[in-house]
Parts: C-alpha cells; sequence; structure tokens
C-alpha cells in the first residue's frame, strides 16, 4: 500500500509538470486504477540521435534529437550539426511499462498480458518480498551508428533511410498500445479497482 502510495504521488506530480508522454496517459490511468498493481517509469517509445562520449557512457550521452513520436530526415540532419565529441546513433525505442504486481499470481498474469499484446520482450525483472516487477517491452529496437566526434559518416540516402526504418519500427510498436490498453482493461474486470488510486487522483 505504501510504496503504490509513493508510486501514485510520483506519477501525478510528474503529470503535472508535463514529464509523462501524453500518448500514454489513458493507459497509464487504467493500469494504476487496477488493485494490486502500479507503475513505475515507463516510455511510450521514443525515435532520435544519441551522442555518447564513449560506448556505454549513458549517464554521461546528451540527445542532440528525440522525439516521442516520428522525426524528419531534415531534423535528423539539422541534429547533427550539435555533434561534438563521442559516437553518433539513430536509436528507435518501442514502448515500455514497468509494472510492479503484489504478488506472483498477477506479476503471471502481467507477463501474459504483455505477450498477448504483441510485446514480446516482456519479462520478470525483479522480485522483492511477495512484489515482483515485469517488464513489458517490444522487440522493435534500432541503434544504428552515423559518425565520431563531431563526423558523420553516412550519406544522405543511407540517412533518409535509418529515418524511414525507425519511424516504421517506432509507428509499428505504438500500433499495439490499443491491444494492451484492452487488455489490461479486461484484467481491472478481473482484479477490481483500487480506492487508493482515486483517492491520490482526487488529492491532485
Amino acid at each position: 500500500m505504501r510504496r503504490k502510495r509513493e508510486a501514485l504521488v510520483g506519477l501525478f506530480t510528474a503529470m503535472r509538470e508535463k514529464k509523462v508522454d501524453e500518448d500514454i496517459i489513458d493507459l497509464l490511468m487504467l493500469i494504476n486504477s487496477i488493485r494490486g498493481v502500479h507503475t513505475t517509469s515507463s516510455c511510450s517509445g521514443r525515435v532520435g540521435i544519441l551522442e555518447e562520449p564513449a560506448l556505454g557512457a549513458k549517464p554521461l550521452a546528451r540527445w542532440l534529437l528525440k522525439r516521442h513520436g516520428t522525426i524528419t530526415f531534415e531534423e535528423a540532419k539539422e541534429s547533427l550539426r550539435l555533434a561534438r565529441e563521442g559516437m553518433l546513433f539513430l536509436k528507435s525505442q518501442p514502448p515500455i511499462f514497468h509494472v510492479v504486481a503484489e504478488n506472483l499470481r498477477i506479476a503471471k498474469r502481467l507477463h501474459e498480458i504483455g505477450l498477448a499484446s504483441g510485446f514480446k520482450y516482456t519479462t520478470f525483472k525483479a522480485v522483492k518480498g511477495e512484489r515482483v516487477l515485469v517488464e513489458i517491452n517490444g522487440t522493435e529496437y534500432l541503434t544504428s551508428p552515423l559518425g565520431r566526434d563531431g563526423k558523420v559518416f553516412v550519406s544522405d540516402e543511407a540517412l533518409a533511410l535509418n529515418v524511414e526504418v525507425a519511424n516504421e519500427m517506432l509507428t509499428r510498436s505504438k500500433g499495439r498500445l490499443p491491444r494492451l490498453h484492452s487488455a489490461f482493461e479486461h484484467l481491472q474486470d478481473e482484479l477490481g479497482e483500487d480506492e487508493l488510486f482515486y483517492e491520490i487522483k482526487r488529492s491532485f
């Protein structure tokens, strides 16, 4: 109860500060309204260009361009002018949801929902006592190197192709969100609604 309360306060605070991806707000509200379930960090999927000072140095990496929707060739090309140091990558990442279940039985249902909705990388990520963290994740990941230390090594034609593929992968993965939403509606019918969610929602 305490952990879900803290998670809900964090979610509603982030929503107030416009830090939650708009196209998954309704889905996050639905998931968190279900008894025995709450979300932690989640993302609606994104496409962008990332500069990493060194391979694997994610804390020091910076997005030259990031969208939770599709990008254009012109946006990609213009963002590359900002490159300074390190490897340049075009990245496409699918929607991802971290959902905590209060017991293993519910966690198994979350796992089933993720897989049945087309998110084939859905896995059990952590277990603490009775609680289980399930990551609902898709397969549509793209990481394409574009250059290094401010220099772009791909032609315009190659960049345009990369952008096209990245956009297509994001669009395809986002297309599974309605199916996921419907599956969680059925889970809500199965487990019931959580009054705590509405209590916290009213306070915001």
